[in-house]
């Protein structure tokens, strides 16, 4: 009955890799053209001394989050059918479970540090590693974390600091080219942390169908 249930979860996930991949590619060639959008931009405003920052950020904001949520909900959906599928093969020791791990992307000041643990459990145990490796780190998963959460921060800043110049009466007094060159590295960062996160989904993914689906491996 394990083997069972593990190789339905099994092609659950590579339905939902598949789908999650899609998305985060479109993700990733939207950050990388907001990135070199931006860094043309801080080169016509360095050389010329006139920019657009205020009107052209948020809609570089705009098109990132656009393309972000549905990759979000997409990697949710595949997280949640991962972490259900070492339940389901009966592993002890876990410490997420799916709802844990879903949820931990999604609450605020929660999701800066939890979704790395989360993912560096599904990533050890679906390898086939015992209870006690499951926290250690992965250097996949570091690097993808890494890039995230920097780019993400850089990116929520710049947003709201262009918010606040335009509905207020101050200003943050920047060098000229300095916060389009800031979008750039952020949406660069986002756009690696995406790569990356295409290739540590299909790792784990390939884990699942080659480990998890002989049922007797965690028995």
């Amino acid at each position: 009955m394990v083997g069972m249930r593990v190789e339905r979860g099994v092609a659950s996930l590579k339905v939902r890799a598949a789908v999650a991949q899609v998305l985060l590619g479109l993700f990733l060639l939207v950050s990388g053209l907001v990135a070199l959008g931006a860094l043309y931009l801080a080169w016509r405003e360095i050389s010329s001394g006139y920019g657009l920052y205020e009107f052209l950020e948020p809609v570089g904001a705009i098109y990132l989050a656009l393309t972000f949520m549905p990759a979000a909900v997409a990697f949710s959906f595949w997280l949640w059918r991962g972490h259900r599928n070492l339940e389901d093969d009966q592993l002890t020791g876990l410490k997420y479970g799916p709802v844990q791990a879903v949820l931990a992307l999604w609450i605020p000041v929660a999701n800066l540090a939890m979704p790395k643990a989360a993912m560096r459990e599904l990533w050890n145990r679906s390898h086939g590693e015992e209870e006690w490796f499951g926290q250690q780190s992965v250097d996949a998963i570091n690097s993808w974390w890494t890039c995230y959460v920097i780019g993400i921060v850089v990116v929520t800043l710049l947003t709201a600091m262009t918010l606040f110049d335009r509905y207020t009466r101050f200003d943050f007094l920047t060098p000229p080219g300095a916060n389009m060159l800031a979008l750039a590295f952020g949406s660069a960062l986002l756009a690696t942390s995406a790569w990356l996160l295409l290739r540590i989904i299909g790792r784990i993914t390939h884990a699942q169908q080659t480990v998890t689906s002989v049922g007797d491996t965690f028995a």
